[in-house]
């Protein structure tokens, strides 16, 4: 600090104030009025390197503070020195340690670059107990390296939501505590002594609850898999992403998954559709007209079952419960056709009344 005195002296004729004024040596620096980001991608680091010099005769014990990122946050430089500072992406002040405050203006806009997927809907078909595969493309048009994540919901607020909801299923019931109280209580009479159980479930529902805040909710479903599940991706490059389709039961399967991606505000939907395909068993003919037969005797004809599809084909007759159902057979009932395969059946037919039959 400065200091100031004055000195007086007197004589018998007059008085004379001498002034002394003392300026301590001190630091200056050269921090510049506004540093402008200009447009940064969203969801990205932008930084800035500030050469700022000390021109001052003291060394400068400098701290910063802001709503952004400023790294150093604290630090020392030399008279006339030269300390580095990095700040990122901003839209607030600087301030420059005591006692001295400087301020400086941070002005920065974000946007989103160009970064998109090949496709925005897939449709993969399966046969069941089989998987299909399809791939989509992540491309890459903008000068950043961008790391993705595939989400389960589509927006943060989504997240959010679903993490209040894993937490309330969590915290035990007014029930629980109550019992859990009322056995410590009853233990404590009988033996005099009780470990504090209401305390460690506590602390293991807050453990729980860190583990559900620290989930990412990656994508996950029974059917549709994709890898990689994140990664990274140089700029002006793609990555591909395989989505694989394995259907339990035959099935149209729908779902989304969503890209949260560094330089896209929102998350990039892929809508996820599937048919699970069962087995594919044809006739040799749709049709048999066994013409004119003569009552009480028994004919028999022949069709084939051809398996077109490339799963086992298990099959099972199923007799008709019409009047005339019983005059049917069907040889053999059941059975298993492999890939290709095709299976010969026995039509029986015996006609105790007269009449015209179909089935």
């Amino acid at each position: 600090q400065d200091y100031f005195h004055e000195l007086v002296c007197i004589s018998e004729e007059e008085r004379i104030v001498v002034p002394i004024r003392a300026i301590a040596a001190r630091a200056v620096l050269d921090f510049p009025d506004r540093l402008d980001f200009s447009e940064c991608p969203i969801k990205y680091t932008t930084q800035k390197t500030l050469l700022v010099r000390n021109s001052g005769n003291e060394a400068a014990h400098y701290q910063l503070s802001t709503q952004s990122h400023i790294i150093p946050f604290s630090g020392k430089t030399q008279a006339r020195g030269f300390p580095e500072v990095s700040a990122s992406d901003a839209q607030h002040e600087l301030c420059c340690g005591q006692p001295v405050h400087i301020r400086i203006k941070l002005h920065g806009s974000a946007e989103d670059v160009n970064i998109g997927l090949s496709a925005y809907s897939m449709k993969v078909e399966a046969f069941i107990t089989m998987s299909n595969h399809a791939t989509v493309f992540i491309r890459n048009r903008s000068n950043i390296t961008a790391h993705f994540q595939w989400k389960r919901f589509p927006t943060d607020k989504a997240d959010n939501t679903e993490k209040r909801r894993l937490c309330d299923l969590l915290r035990p019931s007014t029930k629980v505590w109550v019992e859990n109280y009322m056995k410590e209580k009853k233990i404590k009479e009988e033996t005099g002594f009780c470990e504090d159980h209401t305390a460690l479930l506590s602390k293991k529902v807050e453990e729980e609850m860190a583990k559900v805040q620290e989930d990412p909710l990656l994508f996950s479903s029974d059917v549709f898999f994709i890898e990689p599940m994140e990664g990274e991706i140089r700029p002006h490059c793609s990555a591909e992403i395989k989505v694989t389709f394995k259907p339990l039961e035959a099935l149209d399967y729908q779902t989304g998954a969503y890209c949260s991606i560094s330089g896209r505000e929102s998350r990039l939907p892929l809508c996820l559709r599937g048919k699970g395909q069962g087995p594919l068993l044809e006739f040799s003919s749709d049709t048999l007209n066994l013409r004119h037969v003569f009552v009480a005797s028994t004919h028999v004809r022949e069709v084939t079952l051809i398996n077109k599809g490339a799963i086992d084909a298990p099959f099972t007759y199923i007799p008709s419960t019409s009047d005339v159902g019983n005059c049917f057979k069907l040889v053999p009932e059941e059975g298993i056709i492999a890939p290709g395969g095709i299976q010969t059946l026995r039509i029986i037919f015996n006609a105790t009344v007269l009449g015209y039959f179909e089935e």
